[in-house]
């Protein structure tokens, strides 16, 4: 079933990272069993050690359910621990569809317009100052290194959900880093005008630095609409898994 795969860094890290992006990029299909371990073990050439820690990171991150009786199968969709970095980090390797961009810009516009109405309410001096220093950031890089612009952007956006003080925000933010860093090198690898694109980031961060909850939550939300506007067409057609 498998051609021999090259395996780097950590044994069962890589293996799981295979599989895992096998199983999120619908390779194997929930309901599914894997391949037996001694199959496995031959495709990856590793020992049945290694095999068997890949199977338990899988299977704690819910993709996979190992049982005596059935085997190693796959989880239903709504199981999976779709917020885990790994996992995300999968789904995006895996095929970056129409349905993952609308999954995290849906996600993003139920968080960052209300992150940015309680960072108008919330930040301190410190925090707008740091605000400030990440859109020169992104100013300065605007037009140049697509890895740059990206890293920026990804921080700008980070330094709004910290400023809101939410702890859940913040974790989330800190879970889909890898998403929003895929999304935002995609967005400005094909920016048509970026003049135009800062000019909906210095919205965002005036409205915050002047504290203006409800202008900030709206910059937000226009920034965030710009954003998926441009980059579902650059998206293959998805649907949910």
């Amino acid at each position: 079933m498998f051609e021999r795969e090259p395996v780097v860094g950590t044994m069962s890290t890589q293996v799981a990272r295979i599989l895992g992006t096998r199983i999120v990029g619908g390779e194997f299909k929930p309901g599914e069993a894997l391949p037996v371990e001694a199959e496995l073990c031959a495709a990856f050439g590793v020992s049945r050690t290694t095999v068997r820690e890949a199977i338990k990171h899988l299977a704690g991150k819910r993709l996979i359910e190992v049982s005596p009786k059935i085997g190693t199968r796959v989880l239903p969709f709504n199981e999976w621990n779709l917020l885990d970095r790994e996992v995300l980090a999968w789904r995006l390797q895996a095929q970056f569809d129409s349905q993952i961009v609308e999954d995290i810009f849906e996600m993003r516009l139920c968080i960052e317009p209300r992150a940015s109405y309680l960072a108008a309410q919330r930040g301190t001096t410190e925090d707008f100052a740091q605000l400030e220093r990440r859109y020169a950031e992104l100013a300065k890089a605007s037009g140049g290194e697509v890895r740059l612009v990206a890293q920026a952007d990804l921080e700008f956006h980070l330094s709004i959900i910290n400023t809101s003080r939410n702890g859940l925000f913040i974790t989330i933010g800190g879970a889909v880093k890898a998403a929003l860093r895929v999304s935002s090198e995609m967005l400005h690898r094909n920016a048509s005008n970026p003049g135009e694109d800062l000019a909906l980031y210095d919205a965002v961060r005036q409205a915050i630095t002047t504290r203006q909850p409800d202008d900030a939550a709206a910059a937000m939300t226009r920034l965030l609409q710009a954003s998926r506007r441009r980059l579902l067409p650059l998206t293959t057609p998805g649907d949910a898994v």
